[in-house]
């Protein structure tokens, strides 16, 4: 077994911020002991993360005939609003009949 495998992981967030915390303190030490006018050329590159972001999933073409979004009218709430309505129609007719 190697020394890498009996080392318990990192988790990526982990990972991620630790190396950004160097990454500023390097940063912070090179800007103290600046001596010129060129920042751009003490200060050192950011790092890019790669490890553990999650990646997005492919886009999925949607069913023909399908709209995209989402679907008010299946919602509880859109249903008990329409029924609500209706029954409201319903009462307005019997009294103009009476």
């Amino acid at each position: 077994m190697r020394q890498e495998d009996e080392q318990p992981r990192e988790r990526p967030a982990e990972h991620r911020r630790r190396t950004r915390r160097a990454e500023r303190h390097a940063t912070s030490q090179a800007i103290h002991v600046l001596d010129g006018d060129d920042l751009d050329a003490v200060v050192p590159v950011r790092s890019i993360h790669d490890v553990g972001h999650k990646t997005s999933p492919a886009p999925r073409s949607a069913k023909a005939g399908r709209r995209d979004g989402f679907k008010v009218w299946k919602t509880s709430f859109w249903k008990r609003r329409t029924s609500i309505r209706r029954a409201r129609a319903v009462a307005e007719r019997q009294v103009d009949e009476e």
